[in-house]
């Protein structure tokens, strides 16, 4: 990322109402030289994710500083051809001229590029927007994302995890138990989302495919008590507003 510019980490998220509406949310996260990380959301009645992830560009332009450059990030390439390129689906052209009027209008100097969800603050972006979606105003300092990183070896009892956050690194040895009916793999997963603080995301690296499966749906468990377990450590994550992202 070039320093000594502004860059938006933009992200959005859509659900089909029972109506046959769309209702979406929009998130992101500016950078500008010199300040802290500044996040943005919103809600909006859209037609598809597509158009909400646009809407999130046309807001990084309105909130960059005049006169500047701006480059904006994203992973959504139907977005990209929109704006930089104007191709992509019909339904974005309208908003992408927006986009680009609202650019000129400003002097601001509009670059756009693909970045992965998996960057930090892209998963901020994708937090927000989701929160944004479900009408619920994102709170707290910047620190809420999280990096996971489990680490387990066949054959060994126990389980490393290890969690990074701003100014702070948390290592566990996690003990596996030979007689919960919670598969290995699983539990240090659960051990890994308990050290998660209120409003955090965590961005999961090497959780095991079962680890995976499971969390999404912990009916797959094969016994009642490891699905009442996971079920139980989903509710409390809910319920403190803890999000875990997996990256591979």
């Amino acid at each position: 990322m070039e320093s000594g510019m502004n860059h938006a980490f933009v992200d959005a998220s859509w659900h089909e109402q029972p109506d046959g509406s769309g209702l979406g949310g929009w998130g992101l996260v500016l950078l500008t030289p010199g300040a802290l990380p500044a996040r943005f959301q919103g809600q909006l009645s859209v037609p598809d994710n597509n158009v909400a992830e646009l809407r999130a560009v046309l807001e990084a332009v309105r909130l960059a500083p005049e006169d500047e450059s701006l480059s904006v990030h994203t992973d959504n390439q139907a977005v990209i051809a929109a704006v930089a390129h104007g191709r992509g689906p019909t339904i974005l052209h309208e908003l992408a001229r927006e986009v680009m009027d609202e650019a000129e209008a400003r002097r601001v100097a509009l670059r756009v590029g693909y970045v992965p969800r998996t960057r930090r603050h892209m998963l901020v972006a994708h937090s927000l927007a989701n929160d944004a979606r479900r009408g619920a105003v994102s709170t707290g300092g910047y620190g809420d994302v999280a990096e996971v990183l489990i680490e387990q070896r066949a054959g060994q009892p126990e389980a490393r995890v290890s969690l990074r956050r701003r100014a702070e690194r948390v290592t566990a040895h996690v003990p596996f138990d030979p007689l919960s009916d919670v598969p290995p793999s699983v539990q240090a997963l659960l051990a890994a989302v308990s050290l998660a603080q209120p409003q955090e995301t965590l961005a999961v690296r090497r959780a095991s495919k079962i680890a995976q499966a499971l969390w999404l749906k912990p009916e797959r468990a094969l016994r009642n008590s490891a699905q009442l377990q996971i079920a139980l450590a989903r509710r409390h994550a809910d319920e403190h507003g803890v999000q875990v992202q997996f990256q591979g």
